[in-house]
């Protein structure tokens, strides 16, 4: 009996993990104290000492002043979608590696609060109201992720201190003007940069994180254009995301390149190209031995009118001499 019991919680915590997305554990049989949408306006003081989760989404907390008692194994702090309007105070837990609070009402974060969480790892914040992000100390040998995207940032978080390890990094739908290249420097380890919807006024030089860069997303920002020669310095690429950027002309030197992963896939949507660069992309991959193999149901009597985009699919890229790659999307509406 206590063995089904164990299977059952195992089973429980497994569905909550799923269905929360951003809880964390370092193994399945934690300890998880769960109160979502359970219409509370204020922090519980009831919380077992051995607990390594809470989770409190879906009420009504404005703030949290201190989280009751000492929970020394506690992990993970989940409190999306309430309506906290300051940073919760964590000096009886400094051992959370993950805190998740999007969709609040946080407009500032005081560095000392952030300071104390020395073991952070993973730091979701999106959809709230922050003007700023403070420059502090205590996360950063550990913080790998920085979730900061919608909220009302005018500048690019501050990475001499939180970058070190830094791997991933939100900051799209933002008010962000200028990225400066400065502050990239201390990125070398960024796989994942996301700045979409931002008002940049320039592409950012994105050349000190190139080395390990996975993904890029720099999508509805429409003055920023696209540099000559990008691609081929980027050696790990896999996702390029360039929607809406007021780009004039296409990035030829993504599709002719021998050493594509299998799942690359690039987005250009809404860019106002010119209508002739189209057949000049596929004469130049013709001429550098490259077969391409294009949806035709996508034609268009000039297929290449900017208008008349649809998703061309180039399926099949065998390039001479490598192994056969397949490109699964390759979207140019």
């Amino acid at each position: 009996m206590s063995t089904l019991l164990e299977m059952g919680q195992i089973i429980y915590n497994c569905l909550i993990i799923i269905f929360l997305g951003g809880v964390q554990l370092p193994y399945l049989n934690a300890s998880i104290y769960n109160r979502t949408n359970s219409s509370l306006t204020a922090m519980p003081s009831n919380i077992p000492a051995d607990t390594d989760a809470i989770v409190l989404s879906d009420n009504q907390i404005a703030r949290v002043d201190s989280i009751p008692g000492l929970l020394p194994k506690l992990v993970n702090f989940t409190m999306s979608r309430n309506i906290l309007s300051e940073f919760p105070d964590f000096t009886n837990c400094t051992n959370v590696t993950t805190v998740t609070l999007w969709r609040n009402q946080l407009t500032t974060i005081p560095a000392n609060k952030l300071d104390i969480l020395t073991n952070l790892v993973r730091l979701d914040i999106r959809h709230n109201r922050l003007h700023a992000f403070p420059d502090v100390p205590g996360p950063g040998n550990t913080l790998t992720q920085l979730l900061l995207s919608y909220n009302n940032l005018t500048e690019m978080p501050r990475t001499q201190k939180v970058g070190r390890n830094l791997q991933t990094l939100f900051v799209s739908g933002n008010k962000i003007r200028d990225i400066p290249r400065a502050l990239l420097e201390h990125l070398q380890n960024l796989t994942y940069f996301v700045i979409g919807g931002n008002p940049l006024r320039r592409f950012p030089d994105i050349e000190p994180i190139m080395a390990k860069l996975h993904t890029v997303e720099v999508d509805q920002s429409p003055e920023v254009g696209l540099p000559a020669g990008l691609f081929p310095q980027l050696p790990d690429i896999h996702t390029v995301s360039l929607n809406n950027i007021g780009a004039t002309v296409i990035p030829f030197d993504i599709c002719l390149r021998g050493d594509l992963p299998m799942d690359f896939n690039v987005h250009l949507k809404g860019n106002p190209f010119q209508c002739d660069q189209g057949m000049t992309w596929l004469k130049l991959a013709e001429e550098a031995g490259v077969t391409v193999s294009v949806d035709t149901s996508c034609y268009h009597p000039d297929p290449w009118i900017v208008k008349a985009w649809t998703t061309v699919d180039w399926q099949d890229l065998t390039y001479p001499g490598t192994l056969h790659k397949k490109v699964k999307d390759i979207i140019c509406i």
